[in-house]
This record gives structure tokens, sequence and C-alpha cells, in this order.
């Protein structure tokens, strides 16, 4: 498993670690981090990805790595490529401010998982905007989806396009709601005379 868990004295957790595995990217030795089995984890996929362009950096020799280090990894991160330049407005640094406490809040939560709401459309980078997405933002780390209608399904294709994920599950729940609606009411006295 790439994660485990230190305990305290009472057998408690204390603290997650993520396990690292040394790896060759593009003829440079690179530390990536290991998820654990059925885990969703964006915040790995943000470590990798910053590990990958050589924007954090942990070395090799290092097993494990906690969760802690990485979201404080992350920020500074988040902090170094986005300072906040004299030549902004004061409304314009207030915003990128609160953007950027906003993303740096959003780290914690995401070792847990993404709430996305897909956008069929023909781009593999079709989402309802989050505030979950603020860190991939900031960080110019686009999120893709495989979630495509096939062009070749023309009806399909029209009815699905640019709707989202949660539209049409909205659509199906009020279809099969009128439909045993429809049903009930049949059974109810449709046939009597």
């Amino acid at each position: 498993s790439g994660v485990h868990c230190a305990l305290n004295h009472s057998g408690m957790a204390q603290e997650t670690y993520f396990t690292l595995k040394p790896i060759t990217f593009l003829n440079r030795r690179v530390s990536i981090l290991l998820q654990n089995e059925n885990g969703p984890c964006p915040l790995l996929a943000i470590c990798n990805v910053l590990l990958l362009r050589n924007a954090i950096s942990i070395h090799e020799d290092i097993p494990s790595i906690s969760l802690e280090m990485l979201i404080q990894m992350v920020a500074n991160r988040l902090l170094e490529d986005n300072k906040l330049g004299s030549d902004r407005s004061s409304f314009e640094v207030a915003n990128s401010q609160q953007a950027l406490n906003d993303a740096i809040g959003m780290l914690p939560r995401l070792q847990y998982g993404l709430d996305v709401n897909v956008k069929f459309s023909s781009t593999v980078t079709g989402f309802e905007f989050t505030q979950e997405f603020a860190p991939f933002d900031l960080l110019d780390t686009d999120l893709v989806h495989g979630w495509l209608v096939d062009p070749q399904d023309a009806k399909s294709a029209a009815a699905l396009t640019n709707m989202t994920y949660n539209h049409v599950v909205e659509l199906q729940f009020a279809y099969r709601a009128a439909r045993d609606r429809a049903l009930q009411g049949a059974d109810d006295g449709g046939g009597r005379g």
C-alpha cells in the first residue's frame, strides 16, 4: 500500500504518510508519490505533476512523506507561483489573495477526492467550475476527464452536448418519476369502466 499511518503511544492514528517511488522521467531521476488502493487523491495528482515538472522536489532517498508536509509544499508552490505584484489595484490584490487563500484552504480536503460535474462536450477539460478547481488553476494544471460523447452517435451527441452530468442525472430522475406516476395512474383506474 502507498499510504500508512504512524501511531502514537495510545495506538491512535497520528499522521498519514505516503510512500515515494523513484523513477526516471525525461532522463531525470524523480520521486513520485504512490496512492492507496482505490483511493482517489487529487492532492497526490497535483504533487506528482509538480514533481514531474520539477516545481517541487523530494530527494529520492526519502522513502515516505507526511500529508502535512505535502500540503505545506503545495501551499508554498501556490504562494511562489502567485505572488501579488505592486502593479495591481487593491481590488485585484484582494481578489487574488482570496483565491489563493481558498486554494490553500482546499488542499487538505483534496486528500479525499474531488467533487466535479463533468460537461459533456467535445473537450476533455469540460467541467462546471467549483472552488475545488482553484488549486489546479493557480498551479496552471489542467484537470481532464474521459467522459466524451461518441460523435458518431448523433442522437446522443445532440442530446448531451453542453449538458453536465448532474443535469443528466436530474433529467433521468424526473423521467422516472413521471413514468412511475403515469404507470400508477394507469393502475389506479385507467382500465376501470
